[in-house]
């Protein structure tokens, strides 16, 4: 399902599951936001169709072993981290979140892993394969392989019943949800001629009270068909008519 509505409106973006993922896995759903900062951003949320789940972690970013449709696009992700490096330069990297200012926090690209970014991110940590080629200094990207994980194992990080990220009763695809991560991309996308991109991704989670990790495996869906692509698709339909 792919719904796209007025610009600057939320919209939801549903894909489905891999059919070799766990039963209680519902696969992926996408909001679009234009900000008030004229920034186009995407909430990725993983679904779950019961309750009781324990989220783990994300994984294997960008690596499709599960037959999910093929990666396409580029993620042109912007950053507007708080923090700074040793240069005293800002941050351009996929922290979970060092941006302490609300306005910041929604026109940053960051991952979580409680479905929430907030300054201290203790909740989050970065696994080892969350690395850039060396000397790269891009980081509009996630790299390919790479997660991120719950840092605070001893404190569960629950999935609700679609309340995580303020858009309760959008979850299109299953009950229960949180949000993993959150692309920001300069400016409205429908009009700049970034495009659609689609990426895989894998979570990793568990039936609370329970020590045995399940996998959800699927691939989600960013930006809206270039408008060239529009036109193309409107004379197909119109030739299609035609031919009736």
């Amino acid at each position: 399902m792919k719904t796209f509505a007025v610009l600057g409106a939320t919209v939801l973006i549903a894909s489905s599951a891999s059919a070799q993922s766990a039963a209680q896995w519902s696969g992926f759903s996408v909001v679009r936001t234009v900000t008030a900062a004229g920034n186009t951003q995407y909430k990725i949320y993983g679904n779950w169709n019961v309750s009781n789940i324990t989220f783990l972690n994300a994984l294997d970013h960008g690596v499709n072993n599960t037959g999910q449709p093929a990666q396409f696009g580029t993620m042109n992700a912007r950053h507007q981290d708080n923090g700074v490096d040793e240069n005293e330069d800002p941050l351009g990297t996929w922290n979970p979140g060092l941006n302490g200012a609300a306005t910041a926090r929604e026109n940053d690209s960051w991952v979580t892993a409680s479905g929430f970014s907030t300054v201290a991110a203790n909740d989050t940590a970065l696994d080892p394969s969350f690395v850039f080629p060396p000397g790269s200094t891009d980081r509009s990207f996630i790299p390919l392989a790479a997660g991120w994980y719950d840092s605070t194992p001893g404190t569960a990080n629950p999935v609700l019943a679609g309340a995580l990220g303020g858009h309760a009763g959008q979850n299109a695809v299953g009950g229960f949800q949180m949000l993993l991560l959150q692309i920001v991309r300069t400016g409205d996308d429908a009009t700049n001629g970034l495009g659609q991109a689609r990426f895989h991704l894998r979570t990793g989670f568990k039936i609370a009270n329970t020590t045995q990790a399940l996998f959800g495996y699927g691939s989600y869906l960013i930006g809206v068909p270039a408008p060239g692509a529009l036109a193309l698709l409107g004379l197909a339909g119109a030739f299609g008519r035609r031919r009736r």
